[in-house]
């Protein structure tokens, strides 16, 4: 009887020193990590403002490949909200939602998950460095135990999981980030826009990468076009657009376009009707080929390898790209227009856009100035069409 006692005095001691223990532990968990960055604060900015890339970064996905997300809310900002469900147990189901932004400042997410504490969130802290060069990124992880002595004890467990989660998380955002282009388009004013079809001309060219030998390449293409369109009858019916293939080191490739008034119309007695290009499924070098071995001749009508229509010599014809577009306008020299695409490209990234620079999806460029505006006053429009 007395060997009962001494155990229940025991147990009892052992209790009290725990709770004593448990007031004397903080009610407040605290962990924070750092990561420095070199991309334009923007970039981090707009990357972390939104859940349509989480997938790629969160740690998560690591714990569990089958695990279903799903973003609800806006796309950018408070309201946005990044949800999972998952049978591993060390995932579960949670969610976060961010609940505040400040311009390239600070960001603050609300979590709900199976880590201990209430009133979980994360702070995200955006620090330049003194010379603009590089960027911190400090991720903060708070949660409140209140009177709750176990969640007191579970908090000692901070720098387990929390902290392990954010490291993992600000390493995979910075290998995200290093694979953007490293361009600041925090000065350039870029929207999505919705763009309708429209029956285009179109003559691929090439020429150096200079703007005087680029200009000489587009007034051969134009007049191509011009000629065309006199006898099929056409007028234009939009401004001029240039089409980028490739930015190479020396050359660059693209295709000079005129939208027409017509997509229907007939030129050296045959009936053209304009569509959506439709490339080979699958070609062999004999498809370029007669039968003798020589090149084969397209005439009015047919398709060539690409899938736009043949209207006469080079000129080629499409009903050109419908969908979701992200626009900038720029005025200056054409000389910046590359560094505009470069821009378009950055934003998409950093949003989350699918973008893929080949047939109907490739940049363009629209001339909308005057004919006579001095080449440092030209104003252009730069479109780069998305999968929103």
């Amino acid at each position: 009887m007395i060997r009962i006692f001494e155990i229940l005095v025991a147990l009892l001691i052992v209790f009290v020193l725990a709770v004593v223990v448990g007031i004397m532990l903080p009610s407040h968990g605290h962990v924070e990590r750092v990561v420095e960055v070199s991309s334009p604060v923007r970039q981090v900015y707009d990357t972390l403002n939104t859940f349509r890339r989480f997938p790629q970064w969160s740690t998560l996905r690591g714990v569990d490949p089958q695990a279903q997300f799903k973003v609800d809310g806006p796309d950018f900002g408070p309201g946005s909200k990044v949800s999972w469900n998952s049978s591993n147990p060390r995932l579960g189901n949670g969610d976060y939602e961010i609940t505040k932004s400040e311009q390239d400042s600070r960001i603050e997410m609300a979590v709900n998950n199976a880590w201990t504490g209430k009133d979980k969130k994360f702070t995200i802290q955006l620090d330049p460095s003194a010379n603009g060069k590089t960027l911190k990124i400090r991720w903060a992880f708070d949660a409140d135990y209140g009177w709750d002595l176990m969640a007191r004890y579970g908090g000692l467990y901070i720098y387990g999981d929390p902290a392990q989660t954010i490291q993992s998380d600000l390493n995979n955002v910075a290998a995200m980030l290093a694979g953007f282009p490293n361009t600041d388009y925090k000065d350039q004013e870029i929207t999505l826009a919705d763009v309708e079809s429209r029956p285009v001309l179109l003559v691929a060219t090439k020429a150096k990468r200079s703007l005087d030998e680029v200009a000489e390449a587009t007034d051969a293409a134009l007049a191509q076009i011009e000629d065309a369109m006199k006898k099929a009858g056409l007028t234009a019916a939009g401004p001029r657009m240039t089409i980028t293939t490739n930015w190479g080191d020396e050359d660059y490739s693209f295709s000079i376009a005129v939208p027409v008034d017509k997509a229907s119309f007939t030129i050296d007695k045959h009936d053209l009707t304009l569509d959506a290009p439709a490339p080979k499924a699958s070609r062999t070098d004999s498809d370029d080929e007669s039968a003798d071995g020589e090149e084969k001749t397209l005439n009015p009508g047919d398709r060539d390898d690409h899938g736009l229509i043949v209207v006469e010599g080079n000129v080629r014809g499409a009903l050109w790209y419908q969908g979701k577009a992200l626009v900038s306008e720029y005025t200056g020299s054409p000389a910046m227009l590359p560094l505009l695409r470069l821009n378009l490209k950055a934003y998409a990234e950093t949003h989350g856009y699918r973008y893929a620079e080949a047939g109907l999806t490739r940049f363009w460029d629209e001339i909308t100035s005057a004919p006579d505006a001095p080449a440092d006053e030209e104003s252009f429009k730069v479109y780069l069409p998305i999968q929103h």
